[in-house]
Parts: C-alpha cells; sequence; structure tokens
C-alpha cells in the first residue's frame, strides 16, 4: 500500500511527530494515528509505518495501548531491545512488564503536547 511506503506524506508525517517526542516519554500508536493530519490512518498502519523508521526517529518510544511493547511479536530481542532504550531513557516499567503509562506518556495538556487529542489509557 503505498500510503504506508517509508518515503510517502503519511509516514513522514509520522516520523516528523515521532521525533517531537521527547527521551522518557511515550505515545501510543493510536496517539500517533489521530496526530497525522495527511491520511487516515489506523494504529495497526502507524505500526507498519515504523518497521521501516530511519535511524533518526526514536521508534522505541512508540508503544502499545496499556503500556505493552507489540514489537515482541516480532520476536524476543526486538523487545528486549526496547525496553532497554527506554529505560535508558528513564521510562519506569511495572513488575508485569508494561510500562507505567501514567508516568510517563506524553498527553495532549503536557506542555510539550496538544498536539493532538485525548491519549489512550
Amino acid at each position: 500500500m503505498e500510503e504506508l511506503a517509508p518515503h510517502s506524506p503519511a509516514a513522514q508525517a509520522v516520523y516528523a511527530y515521532v521525533r517531537t517526542v521527547p527521551p522518557g516519554r511515550v505515545v501510543t500508536y493510536g496517539q500517533v494515528a489521530e496526530m497525522v493530519e495527511t491520511v487516515a490512518l489506523t494504529p495497526r498502519q502507524v505500526g507498519h509505518i515504523m518497521n521501516n523508521a530511519p535511524e533518526d526517529v526514536p521508534w522505541q518510544r512508540v508503544v502499545g495501548a496499556g503500556g505493552n511493547l507489540p514489537i515482541g511479536k516480532r520476536g524476543t530481542p526486538l523487545m528486549m531491545r526496547q525496553r532497554q532504550l527506554l529505560e535508558q531513557e528513564g521510562v519506569p516499567f511495572r513488575a508485569d512488564g508494561r510500562i507505567d503509562m501514567g508516568a510517563c506518556q506524553l498527553r495532549a495538556d503536557d506542555p510539550l503536547g496538544g498536539i493532538f487529542g485525548a491519549a489512550e489509557e
């Protein structure tokens, strides 16, 4: 699908937004999908776009709703790498292995946010 190609306007909009997420903060695939205005995207489509993210895009900061790491479906080493990168940024994980979203999810009312609508829980 052309709209998901790494060079497409939708992909470039996704990458541009993810580049603005500061270290130690995370957003969900759904939040990114809501933010992109160039084309209607689903959270799943954002995930496909993020699979091809350029090196300068902090892909680890995009996570599943509820703080899970869906990249684990592609392999445990990828999930462990994402967790390692997030922990290095100070992102807290709960005992069940999920991110503590209340502590680090970028929200619309954050001084850094306000770009998209209500965040997912």
